[in-house]
């Protein structure tokens, strides 16, 4: 069993440091690998960066033109609330003065009769008096 043993370390003498050699390439190879990844992050956060300040400026544009959607908007809501005012106060007048208006509207009306029949052209009866 001692030979094994000895025999076991000089082979562990003979591969760690071939073993050391192997895993000090892979941390190299992974080092250069998280390097580009860094460098790929920070070509895309400048890339995004470009892109941020390309819609910022978008806004800037479109800002103007909203702001004006939103003064029409507020306009036609108030032309539409003081219709909706003119309309019930119109309704409110009119129900509670209908007697009054149809008795109005039935003078008027007996009044352009009368003036229709006095301006009516005489027929040849009344002329002839017949």
């Amino acid at each position: 069993m001692d030979a094994f043993i000895v025999a076991f370390r000089n082979l562990c003498n003979e591969i760690m440091p071939i073993l050391g050699a192997v895993c000090l390439v892979c941390v190299i190879i992974l080092l250069i690998k998280l390097i580009k990844a860094v460098d790929s992050v920070d070509v895309t956060l400048l890339k995004t960066h470009n892109t941020i300040d390309l819609v910022d400026q978008s806004i800037e544009k479109v800002q103007a033109p909203l702001d004006t959607v939103a003064k029409i908007s507020d306009t036609v809501d108030k032309a539409h609330d003081a219709t909706v005012s003119a309309v019930k106060d119109a309704k409110d007048f009119v129900t509670k003065n209908a007697s009054d208006i149809k008795d109005k509207v039935l003078s008027f009306v007996s009044d352009v009769s009368e003036v229709e029949d006095e301006l009516k052209e005489p027929s040849p009866e009344d002329i002839i008096g017949g």
